[in-house]
């Protein structure tokens, strides 16, 4: 189907010669990282809306594959490969590896904005496409990027689990409710009540009046 560019967009894309360019950028949101990592395929960074001096969109090395449309049913993919020359990107992934292993897997959401030099100041993009991080390496030049659409089938159903000794919060956040020195948390009743001299148990995500003989599902 065909992508509804901007007036602008259709116009400079129709002239036999024009000096306007259409930059790529990207938007990778990493959750344990404050702000998101904002470039753009361009010889010098781009202010994006014009009126957003404070948030500029860092030229930066980087190349994508063709994004094609499935007729199948298939989960889209894209690969995007991004300059770890610098091993910036490195340590945003060990970052976000930290994360997980403390606070449950939060997919990194990456997304995909195709531009035009002449309509910067408009904060709607000429083309969007919305990804989630699927699976990435790195070597000395490269961090590779696997991305696709979120799979319906790797989110588990019901939402919600009765478990009599974990907690389902995320520790140190607002249900958690912890926020003294201990860095981690093993998500037990027994950890929880070591916590603020046990009077952090209150708040324990868990339910230990549930028995032992086998599963039970909350929707």
């Amino acid at each position: 189907m065909p992508l509804p560019l901007s007036s602008i967009a259709i116009t400079e894309k129709n002239l036999l010669a024009t000096d306007s360019i259409f930059p790529t950028a990207l938007e990778i949101t990493i959750p344990g990282v404050a702000d998101p990592v904002r470039v753009v395929r361009n010889n010098e960074n781009v202010i994006w809306p014009s009126s957003d001096t404070d948030h500029p969109w860092v030229a930066f090395p980087f190349e994508m594959d063709e994004i094609g449309e499935e007729s199948k049913g298939e989960i889209p993919r894209v690969d995007i490969r991004v300059s770890n020359v610098s091993r910036a990107m490195e340590s945003y992934l060990q970052a976000y590896d930290l994360y997980t292993k403390l606070n449950g897997y939060t997919p990194i959401t990456v997304s995909i904005f195709v531009l035009n030099s002449k309509s910067l100041a408009s904060s709607t993009p000429e083309v969007e496409h919305l990804y989630e991080l699927i699976n990435a390496k790195t070597n000395p030049y490269w961090a590779t990027f696997t991305l696709g659409a979120s799979n319906p089938f790797n989110k588990r159903y019901p939402a919600h689990r009765i478990l009599k000794n974990h907690c389902r919060h995320v520790f140190k956040g607002v249900l958690c409710g912890y926020s003294g020195a201990t860095t981690t948390c093993d998500k037990t009743l027994y950890a929880c009540r070591n916590m603020n001299g046990g009077s952090n148990s209150a708040r324990f995500g868990g339910f230990p009046g549930v028995g032992s003989g086998g599963i039970r599902l909350a929707s």
